[in-house]
Parts: structure tokens; C-alpha cells; sequence
């Protein structure tokens, strides 16, 4: 028996006129492992949001198996700021055992409070609670959370580690159908791998979104895409819906084409005919006799030209596939030629609350040179990225830009923009060429109808996009990106990348993203978690960062 059904089902926004997807059936059976794909903007969120319950659908209706147990993870974490990462976790299972033991713990002073607190801890071994625990420490493990970061409140911690405890929550929580939103965002590849293996040992079905083409490809073997309004069903690996979505593609065209040379030989026949009627109407000079002759066989030649002209316009017409906009060639002129090093750090150094991030780190960056920075989350990335910007100071060591070097920024936390500008605005306060401007957003995916809408209109991905091309208009020569991918779905990826193979200047980059990092660097600089902390008396750590070139697929 399915564990969901779906039949029928529409939704738009409050704000919208227009229906974000119609029509749209499925059902998910028990052990589905379902990846769900599409555009920025296409509602795959809402989708699933609709599936909890969350949001009620404009028509359709969903049949749910008596006492299914669904469990969600969305992108944003909404948790009590003074509760701890272990409890936050914890609770999901037994919460309600788990905090009269902690307000038992905090008055055994009175026989009875101490005779409960001990038939409580028995109850609680006894259903599975310690098990639990156990259990809940390697998904925390799993999801690279050390020791010392899970004594923190859910207020110390980023937002990255917020979606990953959201993640670990929702892997612990009993359910027989878990839906996922973008599990990857935040994960290194350590990270990713282990996920991937625990997805794998999973009992319980999931429909997950992600845009991770490494992470698709080993979890899914069902692919819906949600596109155009539309859920079309694959039933496959996701490398086996990109084949038929190829070949759907190609026959897609094949019956365009094939029809419009249908219509133009008919076109051709009408007028061919028509043609001839007007000949034929001509009675010969010197005939008098035969006029009405001659008119009825030209009538008869208009009439067949009408049927045919009638019988293309009475075919169901083949719809013209989207064509995708190549990625046209791209001159970046207004990056100005740097120094042959644009970057050059030696003997750097930092440590946070007493932990070494990294140390004695040295490395150089040519001009047009493209490097990605890897490494398990907490190596310190993103610190070492606002060093080389002046935002964070280091310890020890020396940062140098060469001459003429304009360096910009991307952020893994978001670009700040004035929600109420559109797209075209905020990106021409970074360069006032308009016809740059929208070429730059057309190179990432954003759509023409949305170049003069609010930016607060539009989701996290196209938000970045329009983030990143702001900065590829700005004339910056170094470009530090902190997880550019993060949010953008598969056709935005690949965008970025066609659209950063035409760029000119040095890229140094941080990013979890297999398939990108392969795509676009040169080389790679990771960085290993060191195993120990700091202290004043203690030696600085030796660097611990190597450097590899990834391979080409």
C-alpha cells in the first residue's frame, strides 16, 4: 500500500495570480528514495510543505496511509535560543521523559523527588532512551559536530550548524516518510559521504531536494521534476532521468519540426494552388463560350487550397520546447589586468576560543588562476577568506594583494540587499553598463520577468544569483567566493560555471560541491582539522594543508 498519494494538486501563493504547479499526481510508496528537482522558483519547497500539511493546495486532494508519520526538515531552523544543540537534538525523541529528568535533577533534595528521578531513569533505559543517545551522538558525528560544539546553545551556533542540527533532528525522528530540503547546504564532503551511506541504511522513504549532482546521483532511484508548473515522474536514478530528459528533449523537438514541415508543405500546396486558380480563372483569349468552365475548375482549385489550409489549423499543435540560452561569449572588460601574483600569504595563522583553525599556512595565487579551498567544516574557510579581506585579523603571518587588484566578495551568509530593489537596480549600483548588466543575469538563469521585481519576492536561490551577478559586474579582478552554489539549482550551477570559465581574473573559492570543484579549479588547497587545542605554552601546530588538482570528468 502507498504510504502517500497525490492527485490533482495546485497551489499558488496569496500574492500570485498565476498557479505555481497544477495538475500535479504522484504517490510514494514505503522504501522510495525520491529526489525532487527544478528550477529556482518552481515550488519544490512548497510542495513539500503542502505534504505536512503546513500549507493547504488551491485544488487537488492527498491521501495519507492511516498513522503515517512524516517528518520534515526545512531550510530555515526555528529553535529556542537558550537550549543546547544535545538537548535541541535529543528531544526529538523522549522529550517529554527528557526534561522531567532535568527538573528532577535540579531538586533531588526531597526523598520523593529522588524516588521518581530513579523510576523515571529506569523507564527511560527501558524504552530506549540511552540507546537513543548513543545513537544520536554518531549522527552528530556523522554531521561533523565535535565535542565542544555540542555543549553550545543553538545561539552560538551559525546558521550553517542550525540547518545541521535541524538535519541530525530529523534523521533521529521516528517516521515512516522523511522530506528533506536541501540536507546539503551546509555539509561538508565528509559529511555528504556519511549522509549518503546513512540514506542508504534508511528503512523509512524519503523525498529529498537537493541540487548536489554527486548526492543525487547515489541516493535517488526515483526523480520527479517539478518544471513549467508540471510534475513529470522518472522512474529512475537521477542519471537516468537527465537521459530521458535528453531524449524527451530530442523527441520533444522532433515532433516541433516534423509538424512545422507538415504545415509548410501544406503552406506550400495552398499557395501553389491558389496560384493556379488565379491562371485558370484567366479564360484564353479568344474563348467566349468556355467562361464559366474555366471559373469552376479555379473554384475548385481555392477550395482544395482552403481544406488544406483548414486541416493544419484543425492539428493539435507540438508545443516549441524551451530552447536554453547558450551562454554568450563574454569579454569582461572592465577587469583590469593585475599583477602576474595576485595573492601571496606566508606563515598565517589563526585560533578561535583557544582552537587552532590553521597555522604557518603559505601558498601564492597567480593571475587567471583558479584554486578551490576544501576541508571538514570548522578547518576555518570562510575565516581565512575575510583575512584575505581585512574583515577578520590573523594571529601571525603576512597577507599581500599584488598591484592592480581588486578583490570581491561572495558570501556563504548572503549578500545584503534592499529587498524592495529589483534584480537590474542593485546590480547597477555595482556598474552603471545596463546592457552588461542584464547580459550577467541572463548568464545566470534570471529570468527576464523577474529583472524588475523585488528581490524580496524572490527565493534564496534567485537571490543569490542575482548576488553573484552583481559581483561578476563590479570589475573585480580576484573573486572570493564563500559556497557559491549553495541554493542555486542545477542550471544555475552549471551557468556559473560556463559563465566562470569566460572570466578573466583569479578565483579563489570555498566549496563542498563535488561536481563544481571538479568544473572549476585549477587546484585545490585543503585544510585538516587539527586535533588539538592551542595554548600559550603550547608549540604552534605545523600546517596541516595540502594541495591537489582535481580530476576532469
Amino acid at each position: 500500500m502507498s504510504l502517500l498519494q497525490v492527485s490533482a494538486l495546485a497551489f499558488r501563493h496569496d500574492s500570485q495570480t498565476d498557479w505555481l504547479f497544477r495538475n500535479v499526481a504522484f504517490e510514494i510508496a514505503p522504501g522510495d528514495r525520491i529526489a525532487l528537482v527544478g528550477p529556482n522558483g518552481s515550488g519544490k519547497t512548497s510542495l513539500l510543505r503542502i505534504l505536512t500539511g503546513e500549507l493547504e493546495p488551491g485544488d487537488g486532494a492527498i491521501v495519507r496511509r492511516t498513522g503515517l508519520r512524516i517528518a520534515y526538515v526545512r531550510q530555515e531552523v526555528c529553535a529556542p535560543d537558550g537550549e543546547s544543540l544535545e538537548d535541541f537534538v535529543l528531544d526529538a525523541q523522549f522529550g517529554d521523559m527528557r526534561r522531567e529528568l532535568r527538573a528532577l535533577e535540579a531538586s533531588l533534595d526531597g526523598e520523593a523527588n529522588a524516588l521518581r528521578y530513579a523510576d523515571l531513569l529506569n523507564a527511560y533505559e527501558a524504552v530506549g532512551g540511552y540507546a537513543f543517545e548513543v545513537q544520536a551522538e554518531k549522527v552528530l558525528e556523522g554531521l561533523g559536530f565535535d565535542a565542544r560544539e555540542r555543549t553550545l546553545t543553538m545561539s552560538q551556533l551559525s546558521s550553517g550548524q542550525r540547518s545541521r542540527a535541524e538535519l541530525a533532528k530529523l534523521l533521529l525522528r521516528p517516521a515512516d516518510l522523511l522530506l528533506i530540503d536541501e540536507p546539503t547546504n551546509h555539509l561538508d564532503v565528509d559529511a555528504r559521504e556519511w549522509l549518503e551511506r546513512y540514506l542508504a541504511g534508511l528503512d523509512a522513504a524519503y523525498l529529498l531536494i537537493s541540487h548536489d549532482r554527486v548526492f543525487l546521483g547515489r541516493t535517488a532511484t526515483r526523480t520527479f521534476e517539478l518544471r513549467g508548473g508540471a510534475l513529470t515522474p522518472f522512474e529512475g536514478s537521477y542519471e537516468f532521468y537527465r537521459q530521458q530528459r535528453a531524449l524527451h528533449e530530442r523527441q520533444a523537438w522532433e515532433r516541433y519540426e516534423s509538424q512545422q514541415r507538415r504545415d509548410a508543405a501544406a503552406q506550400r500546396a495552398a499557395e501553389q494552388r491558389m496560384a493556379t486558380a488565379r491562371k485558370v480563372a484567366r479564360t484564353p483569349v479568344g474563348i467566349r463560350s468556355c467562361h464559366d468552365f474555366y471559373q469552376a475548375k479555379a473554384a475548385r482549385l481555392q477550395r482544395t487550397a482552403r481544406i488544406l489550409r483548414e486541416r493544419t489549423g484543425r492539428e493539435p499543435k507540438a508545443v516549441k520546447p524551451f530552447v536554453e540560452t547558450p551562454i554568450r561569449v563574454l569579454d569582461f572588460g572592465d577587469v583590469r589586468v593585475s599583477g602576474d601574483t595576485v595573492l601571496r600569504i606566508d606563515g598565517l595563522a589563526k585560533s578561535f576560543d583557544g582552537k587552532a583553525l590553521f597555522a604557518d599556512l603559505s601558498m601564492t595565487l597567480a593571475r587567471g588562476e583558479r584554486r578551490a579551498i576544501a576541508g571538514p567544516n570548522g578547518t576555518g574557510k570562510t575565516t581565512l577568506l575575510r583575512i584575505l579581506l581585512g574583515r577578520e585579523t590573523a594571529d601571525a603571518g603576512v597577507v599581500e594583494l599584488g598591484r592592480g587588484v581588486k578583490p570581491g566578495y561572495f558570501s556563504q551568509e548572503g549578500e545584503h540587499m534592499d529587498p524592495s530593489l529589483s534584480p537590474l537596480a542593485f546590480c547597477l549600483t555595482a556598474n552603471p553598463n545596463e546592457e552588461w548588466v542584464r547580459t550577467i543575469l541572463a548568464c545566470l538563469k534570471v529570468r527576464a520577468e523577474q529583472v524588475r521585481q523585488p528581490i524580496g519576492s524572490m527565493s534564496g536561490g534567485e537571490r543569490a544569483k542575482v548576488a553573484l551577478a552583481a559581483l561578476l559586474v563590479s570589475g573585480a579582478n580576484l573573486l572570493l567566493l564563500d559556497e557559491p552554489t549553495n541554493h542555486l539549482d542545477l542550471e544555475a550551477r552549471e551557468a556559473l560555471e560556463g559563465t566562470l570559465a569566460q572570466y578573466p581574473g583569479a578565483i579563489l573559492f570555498v566549496s563542498h560541491d563535488r561536481y563544481f570543484v571538479e568544473e572549476v579549479a585549477d587546484d585545490v588547497l585543503e585544510l585538516a582539522r587539527f586535533q588539538h587545542h592551542c595554548s600559550p605554552s603550547s608549540p604552534s601546530p605545523s600546517t596541516r594543508a595540502q594541495s591537489w588538482s582535481p580530476s576532469r570528468q
